[in-house]
């Protein structure tokens, strides 16, 4: 990994070689660069385009500073409740249950496993689903067909949830399990409409207004609580 002053802060880089054109850079966390380039750019021509990019690289470092990791030790942020965590070394190792005011997590603390974690909140996200499309079933049916949908769950950096209408596969993102049930649900009611309508097309957001007529407001809200998480 090599190393890079800019303004009496460090940051370290790595570069991956390939047949573009041009450079490009991208910023990971607060210290962390990701350099693509041709084989044939060289080491200070590297450092020259970080340098150029100094005041974009040191603004961003400087906004990770408020932003907090998805995970902890100590606490589990839950639709939109706060969860102690409570470790125990019950069998069978990585299980978990939820009580009123903690989750019970079956692993010792010293070998906290983020992937794990994030797991856990994959797998409640996804009890949470069921208990939504339960709901959501009389209200939707008369304009989809909600039988035989498989949902699954996956951290995503860049977007909430995704759709394979062929294969009737709906993909949230685990991170949704963090806010309040209601942004979920809103995604949920949004993938589902991709069922039927594969872009966001005009019949798309007829589909949102009938069925969820203050997507707009919600949508703007989830990005906003999403901005605080480091992913």
């Amino acid at each position: 990994m090599n190393k890079i002053r800019l303004d009496n802060k460090t940051f370290y880089y790595q570069v991956f070689y390939k047949n573009n054109k041009n450079m490009y850079l991208r910023i990971q966390g607060n210290d962390h660069l990701t350099i693509t380039c041709n084989r044939r750019v060289t080491a200070s021509q590297i450092e020259d385009f970080i340098q150029k990019n100094s005041d974009r690289i040191l603004k961003h470092a400087e906004a990770m500073k408020t932003k907090q990791s998805l995970y902890s030790e100590v606490q589990m942020e839950l639709f939109g409740k706060t969860f102690q965590i409570l470790y125990s070394i019950k069998e069978p190792k990585d299980s978990y249950q939820v009580f009123d005011e903690y989750i019970e997590i079956c692993f010792h603390k010293d070998d906290f496993d983020r992937s794990y974690l994030e797991r856990v909140y994959g797998e409640l996200m996804l009890e949470k689903v069921s208990t939504l499309m339960v709901e959501l079933k009389p209200q939707i049916k008369a304009f989809f067909n909600v039988d035989n949908i498989v949902f699954k769950s996956q951290l995503m950096k860049s977007r909430f949830g995704s759709c394979i209408p062929q294969q009737r596969i709906i993909k949230l993102n685990s991170l949704l399990a963090r806010f309040d049930e209601r942004y979920l649900r809103m995604i949920l009611i949004h993938e589902l409409i991709h069922l039927k309508v594969f872009d966001h097309q005009e019949e798309f957001y007829l589909y949102m207004d009938e069925l969820l007529p203050n997507y707009k407001q919600l949508k703007k809200e989830l990005v906003q609580i999403s901005r605080k998480y480091v992913i």
